[in-house]
């Protein structure tokens, strides 16, 4: 993921996530809270303020990119790997896309929306996916999410 000034790049290996300065290419910081887990899914606000983590088993962290530091603990988001993120456009709702593993071994694709003031869950999941999400995407003034499925479809919500 890259910073929308272009200065920053984050990238993850295994369970950490690095913070790259674009212009001089070195590396800034190694942010490590993720434990033992892949993370699979990277996302920085427009504002560049804000970078979303997400791991293989379903834990979101909330990071600062100007102190390059955890906002969070880990939140446990889902119940399975989280593998898509989106911010709202001002950065004050993140929208997360799994695929939760519930009883009967079925599978309940789900998109949860968190409020980034309190990183606290908003509302109930949004379902509507047969299969793993693996995009997310809110349009320019945050009214449209939209959602890519192994399923085939494609969802506007």
């Amino acid at each position: 993921a890259v910073s929308p000034d272009g200065q920053r790049m984050v990238t993850a290996s295994w369970n950490i996530i690095r913070l790259w300065d674009m212009k001089k290419g070195v590396l800034l910081k190694r942010l490590e809270r993720h434990s033992s887990s892949f993370v699979n899914a990277l996302y920085v606000s427009r504002d560049g303020q804000l970078i979303a983590s997400g791991d293989d088993k379903g834990m979101l962290i909330a990071w600062d990119s100007n102190i390059e530091e955890s906002l969070t603990q880990a939140i446990k988001a889902h119940s399975d790997g989280i593998s898509s993120l989106a911010f709202s456009p001002g950065g004050s709702l993140l929208a997360t896309g799994s695929e939760d593993g519930m009883i009967k071994l079925c599978k309940d694709p789900t998109i949860r929306e968190w409020d980034t003031s309190t990183w606290m869950q908003v509302g109930d999941p949004w379902k509507g996916h047969f299969k793993s999400i693996r995009a997310i995407s809110l349009n320019p003034n945050g009214t449209l999410l939209a959602s890519a499925s192994e399923d085939n479809r494609d969802r506007l919500w």
